[in-house]
């Protein structure tokens, strides 16, 4: 298997368990309903859980959004200019969101050394490593800087329209 369809697939596992999070959170949710109209009470951990699967899944899915394009995008302007223009603003997109993102894996690492060295739990119903949290938001980071720069090598190597002299 090559690399580009392991990276493919990395990036559409993420994808499935993005949604499959969020199909957990619709049944976890019904199910508390249901249990507490039923009168059987509740489990308290169910919000919580839900909370941090709706976390995992914006996290893990971000990466898969990104690569597949299928982030909210107004491209209006994009597709209103002239090739090269367009290929420009696209290029400078993707290089604000690939230094968004290193600032992002910078300040989730700092933070997960912190909170990992001084050992910080996240105390609620569930008691988690806050770290974990941190270790999270850095893996996305990383992936979303990966696919921002593969969105730049795209961008740069791609053929301009014939209308418009290369950059």
């Amino acid at each position: 298997m090559t690399a580009a369809r392991v990276y493919d697939a990395f990036y559409a596992l993420l994808g499935f368990i993005a949604a499959a999070l969020i199909a957990l959170i619709a049944l976890i949710i019904s199910f508390d309903v249901i249990m507490r109209n039923l009168g059987l009470g509740t489990l308290p951990w169910m919000l919580e859980a839900s909370e941090y699967a709706q976390f995992l899944a914006t996290f893990l899915g971000a990466p898969w959004v990104l690569k597949h394009g299928a982030h909210v995008r107004v491209d209006v302007v994009l597709s209103n200019l002239p090739g090269r223009t367009a290929l420009a603003l696209e290029l400078i997109g993707n290089v604000i969101g690939l230094l968004s993102c290193t600032v992002i894996l910078y300040y989730a690492l700092s933070i997960a050394a912190t909170s990992m060295r001084d050992g910080a739990l996240i105390i609620k119903i569930l008691i988690i490593p806050e770290w974990w949290v941190f270790g999270v938001v850095a893996f996305s980071a990383v992936l979303l800087i990966i696919e921002f720069i593969c969105r730049i090598w795209r961008a740069r190597s791609a053929a301009p329209p014939r209308s418009v002299a290369p950059l």
